[in-house]
């Protein structure tokens, strides 16, 4: 989902009194299931938000030992020991492929918070590895959280209707607030058409900064030729 159409759906459902509470869009909205306590008391709001992006890439690419960092802050929810947490590659993953070999597991049901892994990455292969397994992975990824055989998808295209089931918000350069030095966060919601809290599952991750969405990108384009046609109206 972009951004504009996750605002467009925050309002809605905060307008829906007794039906749902608003998307969590705000980190520092993102609450434990007694829908008060929030998870990361030492954010402000407004400090960090929800990007709207569905990709990420991988920063620290330069050197032998090119990795990231997740770390699984947070589950609250009934299917915590089922969930499941991985990555797929953003440009040759089908969903549609059960033997697909561009998805790797992170975190597994049996795994709990505050657990860490590292994903190492072999660019010119193209591969990624965890504790021996291998997948075709490159430094574009997305996230997914599977349950039973059933995935949720980063990127709400692939999700049954298009539904959003994941917030990624760019948390870089956070300093003692316990993000574990995370640059992006991502909260899952784990049921379609659920309660929407997002805190089913949270994962931080390191070493990775957001892919823009193509409609930013579209928006970016535009405003630098208007800026560029303004330029050349004023040289004339």
């Amino acid at each position: 989902m972009n951004a504009v159409s996750r605002i467009l759906a925050t309002g809605l459902l905060a307008s829906t009194v007794g039906l749902a509470e608003a998307i969590p869009t705000d980190l520092a909205d993102l609450k434990q299931d007694d829908r008060n306590t929030t998870l990361f008391p030492k954010v402000a709001v407004g400090e960090y938000s929800d990007t709207g992006g569905s990709y990420v890439e991988l920063t620290d690419a330069n050197s032998d030992n090119d990795d990231f960092t997740a770390f699984l802050l947070f589950e609250f929810a009934g299917f915590s020991g089922q969930n499941a947490f991985g990555i797929y590659d953003m440009y040759n993953f089908d969903p549609n492929d059960a033997s697909s070999t561009n998805i790797l597991e992170i975190f597994s049901g049996s795994d709990s918070p505050t657990s860490d892994l590292t994903v190492g990455f072999d660019l010119d292969a193209g591969t990624v590895e965890l504790g021996g397994t291998i997948a075709n992975i490159g430094k574009y990824f997305g996230f997914y959280l599977e349950r039973n055989g059933t995935r949720f998808y980063s990127d709400a295209s692939l999700n049954s209707g298009g539904t959003d089931m994941a917030l990624i918000y760019d948390v870089a350069g956070n300093q003692n607030q316990g993000l574990f030095g995370s640059d992006i966060l991502v909260a899952f919601e784990d049921v379609i058409d659920g309660d929407m809290d997002f805190n089913d599952l949270v994962v931080g991750v390191s070493d990775v900064k957001m892919v823009p969405e193509p409609g930013t990108l579209a928006l970016f384009s535009l405003g630098l030729l208007g800026l560029g046609l303004a330029s050349r109206r004023n040289k004339t």
